[in-house]
Formats: structure tokens, sequence, C-alpha cells
């Protein structure tokens, strides 16, 4: 096996598949990158629950594949002097990585013990320009769950209906809904958070066409570079469409980028926003935000539209951050049921666009 690369390039791939490579295994091939050369050189990571396929532009030489120690041989090549690398397999079964006037030997393991990353044979095939799947996974991503408890909520629910693509996300705390209008063959699935964040990280031309593959178990996300392969997750998906209020008794629309700088501003004298809850009181065309935490006291009023019933309510600053920050629009609209019922936010320009849904938290009489 030998070829001829762009650093460069080398390092983007190495960076891509590491996020699949196990940091501990009982099985030491899983903590080392696959490197097939072929018509093109390939780099593979796969923990068994991820795996991730990239191609990297090469010289080939030689076709061959060995596997070698991820983070020994990511070091090496991010540290290398020239601009250009050659790799090679020698006859002792070393690796020789040679960069200017720098040689390395390193020990490798057999291809043949490694877990490869085969295409799916999709029971079902969507294809969606980069820059829509990128959408829906930045505008939802923020609201999966972090826990244990519920693995399901681990992950997020993709719902085909036939006329639309909505992904969801629920923690407990917050939820966020996206959609696109679309026509396909109606599925839903839950896909586990983890392969939807590498997706959006390494979708870098958005006009690209992104391929998605399903069939009972596995999901495939696929362009010209990578292809990522992943278990789906099992379990019903909670109802959430149940979950949002369909009447409010208040309703204010605001600017979005005010009213979060003002949020933000008043977590500035807060050290655990858990312990310590923002309280929002509105009235009129006023919003008043306002902390009272551990390092002092804050109180900031913003302008706003307003229709129904004063309100006063507290919540976790944090909740209301990760919403606010996924969104782009420069006006939204926030409705309220009770000070004990979640706020429901939209968007101004298009209310279909998405849905976030925030629980406010209990605040001292």
């Amino acid at each position: 096996m030998e070829f001829t690369c762009n650093k460069d390039n080398l390092i983007e791939g190495i960076n891509i598949v590491q996020k699949a490579v196990a940091n501990k295994s009982t099985i030491p091939a899983l903590e080392g990158i696959l490197l097939e050369v072929g018509e093109e050189l390939k780099l593979t990571g796969n923990d068994t629950e991820l795996g991730i396929v990239y191609e990297v532009p090469s010289i080939i030489e030689e076709a061959g594949s060995i596997v070698v120690n991820s983070k020994t041989f990511g070091d090496i090549i991010r540290k290398l002097p020239d601009l250009y690398v050659t790799i090679r397999t020698l006859n002792d079964g070393l690796l020789e990585v040679n960069s200017g006037a720098s040689v390395f030997k390193l020990k490798t393991m057999d291809a043949e013990g490694y877990p490869k990353v085969n295409p799916i044979v999709g029971t079902s095939t969507y294809r969606l320009p980069g820059k829509e799947l990128k959408d829906l996974i930045k505008k939802t991503i923020f609201a999966v769950s972090k826990e244990d408890m519920r693995p399901i909520l681990k992950g997020e629910f993709m719902e085909i209906t036939g006329n639309e693509i909505n992904f969801v996300a629920i923690d407990g705390y917050k939820m966020a809904v996206k959609s696109i209008d679309r026509q396909e063959n109606p599925i839903s699935v839950v896909i586990p958070s983890r392969i939807l964040e590498e997706v959006a990280k390494f979708i870098n031309d958005e006009n690209e066409e992104i391929i998605i593959s399903l069939n009972e178990n596995m999901i495939m996300f696929q362009n010209k570079s990578f292809m990522m392969v992943s278990r789906l997750l099992k379990g019903e998906y909670l109802k959430y469409r149940t979950m949002i209020p369909r009447e409010f008794n208040t309703e204010v629309t605001v600017k979005t980028k005010e009213f979060m700088s003002a949020i933000e501003r008043a977590t500035l004298v807060m050290t655990d926003e858990r312990k310590v809850p923002l309280i929002m009181e509105i009235s009129g065309n006023e919003i008043e935000i306002s902390a009272n935490a551990e390092r002092g006291e804050n109180k900031e009023v913003v302008r706003a539209g307003f229709k129904g019933d004063d309100i006063k309510l507290g919540f976790n600053s944090r909740n209301l951050l990760e919403a606010l920050r996924a969104i782009e629009d420069d006006e939204i609209a926030i409705k309220f049921t009770t000070n004990q019922g979640p706020c429901v936010i939209k968007s101004i320009e298009n209310e279909d666009d998405f849905t976030y849904m925030v629980m406010p938290v209990l605040t001292k009489r």
C-alpha cells in the first residue's frame, strides 16, 4: 500500500473519522483508523455504534489496507513539516510516514479484524439539499436529552408525513420542532443525536445533495466525500403534537436579538441557572426581565407587542437561551398559557417553520 496526499486534506479526513473511533476498547482495532487504498484513499472510524467513511484525494501508487492507532497517527500527521505526505506499508508490517525530512515507522494491525462500514441497502431512500438537512438538525439538536433515564429522548424523531419532514427533539424541559415542506413517502424513526451532530458539522457545500438511506435498524447519510452509518434508537417516541397548547392567554411579539441580549445580561449575576430562576413579568407593552442571584441583582425592560393578560413567571435561563440562539428570525412570537404552563415560541414570518416550547420553573412567592 502506498499513496501521497496533501497533509491538510489528510488531517481533515482524520478529524472527521476520529469522531467514530473508540477512546478505549477491549478490541484494539476499534481504537484505530482503517486506511483503505484502491481507486481512492478511504479512512474509516467505527465504534460499532457509529461508523464514518471519508475519502481523501490522493495519488495512488499501490492498493492495500491497514489499521493504525488513531491517536498516534493523527498526532503525527498534524505535526508533519511538509505540505505533502507519503505513506506506505513495509514488508515487516510497519507503516512508514514520510514528509520532508521527517520519517516515522508505526506499528499496525491487520485490516481483516476491523469491522467495515458497509453501505445500507435501504428500504427507504431520501435526498435533501445540505442546507435543508443542516437547518433541520441545527434548529432542533439543542433540545435533545443528555440524560440516560429515557434513552429514546437521546435521539431526534424524524417524521415524514407525506407532505412535510419534521425533526423533533424533547428533553423534558424544552421541545424543538422544525419542519420543511416535502413530498416524500411517510416514515418515522428516532435517530441518535450523535450522528446528526457530526452530519451537520461536515456539510460544507450546502447546495450538495445528501442521501439518507434507512432500513429497520440502521440509517446512513452520504455525499461525495463521506458516508456515516448508525443504529437507530428503538422504542416509542413521545406524542409531541398533543404536548403543544392550542389556546393562549398571553401573546407577545419581540425582537429576537434584543430579547436574547437582555436575558444574557441577566445571567451575568448567576453562577448556577438551575438554582436561580430568571423572572419574566409581562404587562402592557413591556417585558420586565430580572434576576436576584448569588452575585447580585439585575432588572431590564424590553419593549414588545402585547395581547391578552398580564403574567409573571420564572424560567431556567439556559433553556430559553438555547432556543433563542437557534432562531434566525429578526422577530418572534411568544405565547403563554399560565405561569405554570409551557411557553411556545414561533416564527412570525412563517408560523409553520419551527415550534419551540419551554417549561417554566417554580418561583418564590
